[in-house]
């Protein structure tokens, strides 16, 4: 199973599919100076169809497959082609076919019925087609993981703010903004801070995190640590209005997104403890925050007219 929020850390993994040792001495020579986005590539090998399953099982993010044919078996690369796209359900690392008989997997045939994305016949393979086919198959993958991860984001973005009701607890609406701050931008600790305001003017503050995995103790500690300091050192831009972009700031071991709620209802913060978290993830966490503030300004509003109204508001249809 893919690990999409491990995609842009590390090496990029190329899984090497062959039962001829030359062939590994071979493409580890050819590819040991790829880079693409300024990562360079780690080969993993395998020496059976059997093997290779185990290791796209095993061994989450393997990029590209360069993958022979006749190993154990006649067919023993396109069975393990099978089993990664259809039982495993991978359909986003790349395979390339290598083969030294071509007539045992012809290339149309192939390319139709397993999925695959490049047919290399060894015969004709020279060390800049194999680097350039690698390299494009790279990109490409990378790109289809990109798409998945928009996709995810939105799809998490969207469920979130939905699921948000006026008529609930401002508590309820923020646990959900928490919670999806962790799908969108994946970290060690997650917190929100809002201050809003009863009709007289007195302060409410609400103050939620999560830290997945961590024990709660040190977790409750870890967010007061950072609720502390940034409550010492952080002040919200002063040209920050409604409908501005929420852009994440960096802010300590991590990043920090304004809230600031229409007509000076509330005002506060998301953090989330990533150090390097891509374009993708920041924007994703921009893109909730803008939402957020926008349904929190009705739950935000319901609560101060409900305690304003009281039992007469409360039984109001409409």
């Amino acid at each position: 199973m893919l690990d999409l929020s491990q995609l842009h850390a590390g090496k990029h993994k190329i899984l090497v599919v062959d039962d001829e040792e030359d062939i590994h001495v071979v493409s580890r020579l050819t590819l040991k100076t790829l880079r693409y986005q300024g990562r360079r590539v780690e080969i993993i090998s395998a020496r059976s169809g059997a093997e290779c399953v185990e290791k796209v099982k095993t061994i989450p993010n393997i990029a590209v497959i360069l993958l022979d044919v006749v190993m154990e078996s006649d067919h023993a690369g396109l069975d393990a082609c099978r089993t990664i796209r259809e039982d495993l359900g991978n359909s986003f690392s790349r395979v390339l076919l290598r083969t030294g008989q071509p007539g045992a997997a012809p290339e149309k045939r192939v390319i139709q019925e397993y999925d695959i994305d490049g047919y290399l016949p060894k015969g004709e393979l020279t060390a800049a087609r194999l680097y350039t086919s690698v390299r494009t198959s790279l990109k490409a993958f990378c790109e289809l993981v990109d798409l998945e991860r928009h996709r995810q984001a939105l799809a998490s973005i969207h469920d979130c703010i939905v699921g948000l009701r006026p008529y609930e607890p401002v508590e309820t609406a923020l646990e959900r903004i928490v919670s999806t701050t962790l799908d969108v931008c994946p970290a060690q600790l997650a917190a929100l801070q809002l201050q809003t305001f009863e009709e007289e003017g007195n302060p409410q503050n609400y103050f939620l995190f999560e830290a997945p995995g961590k024990d709660p103790v040190m977790s409750e500690a870890a967010a007061e640590q950072v609720r502390m300091r940034v409550a010492a050192s952080w002040r919200p831009r002063s040209a920050m209005n409604p409908g501005d972009t929420l852009a994440p700031e960096p802010f300590g071991e991590g990043y920090l997104v304004p809230l600031n709620i229409d007509h000076e209802l509330g005002f506060g913060w998301i953090y989330v403890e990533n150090t390097e978290p891509d374009q993708l993830a920041l924007h994703s966490l921009s893109l909730l925050a803008a939402h957020a503030v926008n349904s929190l300004y009705a739950a935000v509003a319901q609560s101060m007219m409900a305690n304003q109204e009281g039992e007469l508001f409360d039984q109001m249809s409409i």
